[in-house]
């Protein structure tokens, strides 16, 4: 196999505006299939993006032997049942944030994953942009020193929230399909924390608070505590100004990354803020595609047998530190909450 054939489970904006193209762009990938429970916008995508087939069904587009990958862009309540279902098949699979709802989820997922001999990722797109990469590496290095703190932030402002009409029908208002501000925003910040701490967390306290008339979270701010002691601060929330940081602060400097999740393609370029021995440089990347950069990525684990950015172990410990942020909740004012509490 010389390229991948890949199928969208799912219509959404994520698949239609951000992935959809990425896969049309990316080397060594093909968009064979589009599939989505209503069939005309199934076919009205697979027009616009150039697919060969349309499908008004998932099952239909899984038992397709043309197709060798799917993207899964369903809602988060749907992501572990669409994800077996697709290893079943015989498919490889590249999952939306989160994973799973919890870390019992994951871990169904990654025995699926094992038994079949199949791929599975986990979509955090920014993790695949030059930049973040060579934050990483400055981390990883020691150029900051040790790291004492990460502070992470991931900010919308919902339409939604100006209006009940639109908050009774999206589905990151829904409770029962995995919405709120910690599954759709949160997940990124945790998973930020997680990357440049370089060790486990093993202990969080967090609050939450919900837009009136709204049945999740619509806001969630927290500390989560390391293995190495390190200390991370996020903050989630569909009711501010939009935005994205995180900042890493070591013994002897610090990064900050601004719009540091997703990039809006209106920029030209991005930067990374390093500071080291009281001086501050600011490094200069081009704001490339990082949906592109992912789906590239996960064509050579398929048809290369590398090794993932993203192990499922790496999901599963960020499904771990969610299932403790949401434990948290309910016990504030009470001692923080350890993983171990969380079904490590």
């Amino acid at each position: 196999m010389t390229e991948l054939n890949w199928g969208l489970l799912g219509t959404g904006r994520i698949a239609s505006m951000e992935m959809g193209p990425a896969i049309v762009a990316a080397r060594r990938s093909r968009l064979a299939a589009v599939a989505s429970r209503e069939s005309s916008r199934a076919r009205e995508l697979a027009d616009r993006l150039g697919a060969g087939r349309a499908y008004g069904s998932y099952e239909e587009l899984l038992a397709d032997p043309r197709v060798d990958a799917v993207y899964i862009a369903l809602p988060n309540s749907l992501h572990r049942e669409w994800t077996l279902a697709a290893l079943a098949a015989g498919k490889h699979v590249l999952c939306e944030k989160p994973l799973g709802l919890s870390a019992s989820e994951v871990r169904d997922i990654s025995a699926a994953a094992t038994a079949t001999g199949l791929v599975v990722m986990e979509a955090f797109m920014w993790r695949f942009h030059p930049r973040t990469r060579r934050a990483q590496e400055l981390v990883d290095s020691g150029s900051i020193g040790e790291v004492q703190s990460i502070q992470t932030s991931y900010t919308v402002l919902s339409q939604a929230i100006a209006d009940p009409a639109q908050a009774a029908t999206s589905i990151r208002f829904k409770p029962e399909l995995g919405g709120g501000a910690l599954g759709d925003l949160g997940c990124y910040c945790i998973d930020g924390l997680r990357l440049f701490a370089g060790s486990p967390p093993v202990e969080v306290s967090s609050r939450r608070t919900g837009w009136p008339g709204t049945d999740v979270e619509t806001t969630t701010w927290g500390e989560m505590r390391f293995a190495n002691g390190t200390i991370g601060q996020f903050f989630a929330s569909m009711e501010g100004a939009g935005g994205t940081h995180i900042e890493v602060i070591g013994t002897t400097g610090r990064l900050r990354l601004q719009t540091a999740f997703r990039l809006p393609p209106t920029l030209e370029t991005v930067t990374l803020e390093v500071t080291t021995d009281g001086e501050t440089t600011t490094e200069t990347f081009p704001n490339l595609n990082q949906y592109r950069l992912e789906a590239e990525h996960f064509a050579s684990l398929v048809l290369d047998g590398e090794s993932p950015r993203i192990p499922l172990a790496d999901s599963l410990e960020n499904a771990l530190a969610l299932d403790a942020v949401r434990r948290s909740w309910a016990t504030v004012g009470s001692a923080p909450v350890r993983l171990l509490d969380a079904g490590s």
